[in-house]
């Protein structure tokens, strides 16, 4: 067996362990965020660098496709620790940006329990949200991800911080929590974002 073809075949595994039972092929819904990462998000503000703070919020919906470790380029968040790759792809509408598209490499980190069965730790990713004039806003992301509510699913949340970007987001930086749910039958997800970006 190849190297791709055990990726592979990790891949298959990981989402078959959440698929196992599952009879409700439902799209899932973004989950809005609540207590201490929602507030605070009072008007622009000036920065000390010249560039303005903004309140960003908004949510994402997102297709997902499994890629070999070796197509996931190079972010410097990944981990030589086990896991798997995935392509995000989407659609987003953000406060400041408007509609957006949203292109991330994920890596997913699990660890093997007591049974041999793969269990998701982690998350970590590259990403980017293009504007529709082409200015680019650069984010990485790094969170948890658990079993979701219903089966064939998972919950993820964590923290995007943006890193720059081009255009007017050259110098940006910031940070947001995010949330959300994806289905490993349907392959998509959706998610919440709400915090703050300096440009």
């Amino acid at each position: 067996m190849t190297r791709r073809s055990r990726r592979s075949l990790m891949t298959l595994t990981l989402a078959g362990a959440f698929l196992a039972g599952c009879t409700d092929s439902s799209p899932t819904a973004p989950a809005m965020l609540t207590g201490s990462t929602a507030t605070g998000l009072s008007d622009s503000t000036p920065s000390s660098t010249g560039t303005i703070d903004r309140p960003i919020r908004g949510s994402c919906e997102t297709v997902i496709t499994p890629i070999d470790g070796p197509d996931a380029g190079i972010c410097s968040l990944f981990d030589s620790a086990p896991s798997v790759f995935i392509r995000i792809t989407g659609q987003c509408q953000l406060s400041h940006l408007g509609r957006v598209s949203l292109s991330a490499t994920q890596q997913v980190l699990f660890q093997i329990d007591r049974q041999g069965q793969p269990v998701f730790s982690g998350l970590r990713n590259c990403a980017v949200l293009t504007a529709a004039n082409g200015d680019q806003l650069r984010h990485t992301t790094t969170g948890s991800v658990s079993p979701g509510s219903e089966p064939g699913t998972v919950h993820f949340e964590g923290t995007l911080t943006f890193t720059g970007g081009s255009g007017r987001f050259g110098a940006a930086s910031g940070a947001a929590g995010f949330s959300g749910s994806a289905s490993l039958v349907t392959n998509t997800g959706a998610f919440s974002i709400e915090g703050r970006v300096d440009y």
